[in-house]
């Protein structure tokens, strides 16, 4: 009698209904068949020594299979403990990370940086917080090294813009007329930091940065 038909009647009830099953079997689950089996085997064809050495090493893997799940689940704990420790120490912490959110607060306009796969012309384009365009600014042909937006948080009229987060869009064509791909970053102060679901994220500039995406600290 083997484990698969022992398995099969202890979920079965006497009118021959499944009863509820669990997900995932334990290590009790196993031994309570493996007795099951041994009490119900056929007396003149029992469990021969090769089938339970087979066995109880099934046993054996699924409680180190267990204890693996169970000490990798407090590892991970752990290092997210860790993380959110480093993260607390970047509060107050101007860093640079990819994005592109630009924040004035208190009439400063934050950094943002942009970089060209190729030189080529570039127009930049700022976005309010609903996603309107309130700027477009003509930066000439540049080309792969750095560029700082340069943005004095005016609108097209001239009027400074309130507090609050923006945007802001990289446009690049090359000599061809063909897009030109473009990396952005962006430099903000970190607020705080934003628990969901578990995981840990920093607040910067208005979004959520993971500590694995901070490219550089500043200050």
């Amino acid at each position: 009698m083997d484990i698969s038909s022992v398995n099969s009647a202890a979920v079965t009830n006497s009118q021959g209904t499944t009863t509820g099953r669990k997900n995932i079997l334990t290590q009790d689950d196993f031994l309570k068949l493996f007795t099951t089996q041994l009490k119900y085997q056929n007396p003149l064809e029992p469990l021969d020594n090769f089938q339970m050495a087979s066995q109880m090493a099934q046993f054996n893997t699924v409680d180190a299979l267990l204890k693996m799940n169970e000490t990798m689940t407090q590892l991970a704990t752990g290092q997210n403990s860790v993380n959110q420790l480093q993260m607390a120490g970047l509060i107050g912490k101007k860093v640079k990370t990819q994005g592109n959110n630009l924040v004035i607060e208190q009439g400063a306009v934050g950094e943002g940086m942009y970089q060209l796969a190729k030189p080529g012309k570039v127009i930049i384009q700022i976005l309010n917080s609903q996603g309107a365009p309130v700027r477009l600014i003509d930066a000439g042909v540049r080309d792969t090294s750095l560029q700082k937006i340069g943005w004095d948080g005016k609108d097209q009229a001239g009027s400074s813009l309130p507090d609050g987060t923006y945007t802001f869009r990289i446009l690049a064509l090359d000599s061809q007329g063909l897009s030109v791909t473009v990396n952005t970053y962006q430099v903000g102060t970190v607020s705080g930091i934003s628990l969901e679901n578990g995981s840990a994220a920093l607040q910067v500039n208005g979004g959520k940065v993971q500590l694995g995406d901070i490219l550089s600290i500043l200050n």
